[in-house]
Formats: structure tokens, sequence, C-alpha cells
């Protein structure tokens, strides 16, 4: 059952992504670098302080999932989780009108400053959405955790289509996104009401404050960090190249959906396992993550490092040229934080709290020291490509820091001999057909559409003449995407929550 819900989790964002990609590249050629920009900026500038809504989602779910009595839980998060939507709201206008009106900091246009209100009102719907998909989360139920944000994603993507194709740009984007955030509020609330609030509990609330304060400082650090680096980009250029980064992120980050999947279930698996204290099995699972990776999503990443020139000027145009180099960056960013990422879930898992925050400081500080180093105009000042590079060495260091801590909490293993040689193949194959791409595109313009099934075969080719890989790798591979089994979870869930 733990593969159908990853693959619930894993396959309702992949399809997302591909309908996200289709319409990002659509809108990216007919509205421009510069729109795409004003909405990333946009996106940023409330989402910096997203950390509001955050603080109580890990608690709820460590103490849902230990097995307290869960319509408690729902009466003591409720009440927080309204608490700090309030707060959510009052900090982002605060700020918006102390900068215009008391700073005299002025917005690039009236069209920013319309899309930052417009897309905050969007954000107070959709994070009831967040308050669903944590409390299933902790249930492990996937399928309901997922729905909302699917449905609503969809309707976004294939809407802001509609919306750039009769002549609207920004504002009417964030429009869009506004009214369709608020439609589907009664889906999510018709889920929520399997779990009726049963009554106020004062001492979960104290375990719910408890935990909020060390993750209050997380996930203020993580709000800078995910969201300011794009501020910082506008602040040092222009927010032309902010819609270089977003469009090669929107591509070149996809791996993430690894990370965000199996994090969602590691998290309250972890936390049920090591409150018996089973690091065995912990052990067990990560190693299995690894396996998984190194076969069957490295050789992608390698891949689309590979063919990321063609790739990018084909699907979203010449002018997204400068996106190239930001690309291949974020593709092995992104997926270092992949790999990294079942070691921070375990320190999550055990609920040291306190030293995730220690880890979250070290963070910030190499972020600050990062972004400045090669985004400032006064040091590297590479645009968009330096703020990849910030990504991939804020990403390294998490993960040194995750294998470190985890290490002592515990002898989990990091990766096998086995492993290793597999990214080494894989990486070398890529490697030297990188280094004939300008051959091959004297032969075929459309080179990097051959070269994609050939790297692929050398690459498995050689892998299962060294025994690197083996037919029950690909068995197991099925067995993991077997859409039947898939569809009977899911049923079993949605028709449990109609009784």
């Amino acid at each position: 059952m733990l593969k159908q819900k990853f693959l619930v989790h894993f396959g309702s964002n992949f399809v997302v992504l591909i309908v996200s990609m289709f319409a990002g590249i659509l809108v990216a050629r007919i509205a421009g670098p510069g729109v795409v920009g004003v909405l990333a900026y946009g996106t940023s500038y409330i989402g910096v302080w997203g950390f509001a809504t955050g603080l109580f989602g890990s608690g709820h779910i460590k103490l849902v999932s230990e097995g307290q009595d869960i319509g408690k839980c729902m009466t003591v998060y409720s009440r927080l989780f309204l608490g700090s939507i309030t707060v959510y709201f009052i900090a982002v206008t605060g700020f918006f009108f102390f900068q215009k009106y008391v700073l005299h900091v002025e917005f690039e246009s009236k069209t920013q400053q319309l899309v930052i209100m417009l897309l905050l009102f969007a954000a107070i719907f959709e994070k009831y959405y967040q308050f669903s998909s944590t409390t299933f989360t902790a249930t492990m139920e996937q399928a309901k955790a997922n729905l909302p944000h699917f449905i609503k994603s969809l309707a976004w993507q294939t809407g802001r289509i509609v919306v750039v194709f009769l002549g609207f740009r920004a504002v009417g984007l964030a429009t869009w996104n506004l009214v369709i955030s608020f439609l589907l509020l009664p889906l999510v609330y018709k889920l929520l009401k399997k779990y009726p609030r049963t009554g106020w509990d004062q001492q979960l609330f104290k375990r719910y404050v408890g935990y909020a304060i060390p993750i209050l400082l997380i996930v203020i650090i993580d709000s800078v960090i995910h969201y300011s680096d794009k501020l910082f980009l506008a602040h040092y250029t222009d927010t032309i190249q902010l819609g270089y980064y977003s469009a090669a992120y929107s591509i070149g980050g996809m791996v993430m959906l690894v990370s965000v999947s199996i994090g969602n279930i590691f998290f309250p698996l972890f936390s049920s396992l090591l409150a018996r204290h089973d690091w065995n099995a912990v052990k067990q699972k990560i190693m299995q993550y690894q396996e998984f990776l190194a076969l069957f999503v490295f050789p992608f990443v390698c891949m689309a490092f590979l063919i990321s020139g063609p790739l990018l000027t084909t699907v979203l145009g010449a002018k997204y040229e400068p996106s190239i180099e930001p690309f291949m960056i974020i593709a092995f960013a992104t997926y270092v934080a992949v790999v990294g990422m079942p070691y921070g879930n375990t320190i999550a898992g055990a609920g040291r709290f306190y030293l995730s925050v220690w880890i979250n400081l070290i963070k910030l500080a190499v972020f600050a020291l990062s972004i400045t180093f090669f985004v400032a105009p006064r040091f590297l000042g590479l645009g968009a490509t330096g703020l990849a590079f910030n990504l991939l060495t804020i990403n390294i260091f998490s993960n040194l820091l995750y294998l470190y801590f985890s290490r002592r909490l515990s002898k989990l293993s990091y990766f096998s001999f086995r492993n290793i040689s597999r990214y080494v193949v894989i990486f070398t194959v890529a490697l030297i057909l990188n280094l004939f791409k300008d051959t091959f595109n004297e032969w075929l313009s459309f080179w990097w559409l051959v070269v994609i099934p050939v790297y692929l075969a050398i690459v498995y080719g050689m892998m299962f003449a060294l025994g690197l890989v083996k037919v029950e790798h690909f068995k197991k591979l099925a067995d993991l995407i077997n859409f039947r089994k898939v569809l009977v979870y899911v049923k079993g869930e949605l028709v449990e929550n109609k009784r």
C-alpha cells in the first residue's frame, strides 16, 4: 500500500507537471519573460510571509501519526490555523503599505502591485487546501490529501492558456488564480467532514505550541531561502532575468516531484516507526529509495543536461536562450535535494525540531553568502545563472548537514558501492556524449531527439553488462506504477469518505 500512496502523490503531481509545462510553454511564448517575471515576483512577495501559516502543520502530522485523538487534534489545529491565516494577511498587507507609504520604495509598476494583492487573496483561500492536505497526510490518506490541489492545479493550468490567448496578461492570470481557488473550497469542506472537531484539549494545545516554537524559526528560514532569492534577483537585475530563471526552474525543477511525493509519505511514516525506535525499518526504506533514484531518476537528469540547449529553445523559443545555463544547473541542484531528503525526514520524524532549527540557521548563513557572491553586481553578478548556482550550493550544504546529523542519530547507511558505480556509469556516458554535441548538430538539426533513446540504451546496456541493474528492478518498477492497484487504493479512500 505504501507504493500506491507514493504513486498517487507522485502520479497526480506528475500529471499536473506535464499540463503545467505545456501551459507554461504557451504562456511564456505568448506573454514573454516580463509577464512570467511579474507573476514570479508576486508569488515570492507573498510567499516570504507564508511561514505564518506553516507553524502547526508539522506538529499536526506528528501528533496524529502517533495516534493522538484526531477529533481533538482537529479542534486545536483548526483554531490555530485560522489564527495563523489572520496573522499572514496582516503581515503581507502591513509590509506592503509600510514599504509603499513609509519607506517610499516604489514597485516596478502598478500591475505588479495589483498582482500581489490578487495573489494574496488567492493564497488565503488556498491555505484551506493546505489544512486539508496536512490532515490527510498525517492519516496517510494520500488520495484525499492530493485531490483539492490536483483539481485546482489542472483548472489553473488549463485556464491560464485560455487567459493569455484572450489577450490578458499578468493581472488576468492572477485573477483566474483567485477565482478557481475560491470555487474549490466546498470540496475541501466535504472531505474534512470525515474528521469532525470533538473538543478542545489543553494538553494537546501545549504540545502544538511546543512544536511550533522551533518550527517557527524553521519555516521563517525556509520562506526566506525559498522566496527571497527571487526578490534579490529582481532587485539586482530585473523581472526579465527572473522570468528566465522561472522558465528554467519550471522544467529543470521537475525532479523535485519525487522529493515532495516521497517526503509527504516518509515524514508520517518515519514518525510512526521512530516512535517505536524501529531504525532498521527506516534504514531499509531509505536504501530502497536511493536505489530507485540511481536507477530510474538520475539517468533522466543527465539526459536533461545533455539536451538542455535544443530542448529549451525548441519548446520556449530562442528568446529564452539565457535560460539554458540556469536549467542545466537547476536539474542537478534539484536532484541533490531529492537524494538528501529522507535524511532530513529522519530528523523531523524523530521529533528533533530544535536540531532542525540549527541546521536551518547554518543554511541561512550559507544562503546569504552564496546569493551575494553569485548574484550581486559587485561580485560575480551572474543574474539567473547565479541564482541557479545559489540553489545548487544551498542544496549541497543542506545534504551534508542532513547526512551528518542523521548519522549521529543512528547508524543510517548513505550510499552503497553498487549505487556509486551506477552514478559513475550514468554520468560518464552523458559526459562523453556531451563532448560530441556540436558534431551531432552538424549531422542533424534534431539530433537531440535521436540521442535520447541512444543514450538510454547505452546507459542501461552497460549497467546490465556490469550487473548494476537486473530484470527484477524493472519488475519492481512495474509493480510501483501498477495503475490498477492505484485505482483500487484511490477508490477505497474516496468511497470510505462517502459513508
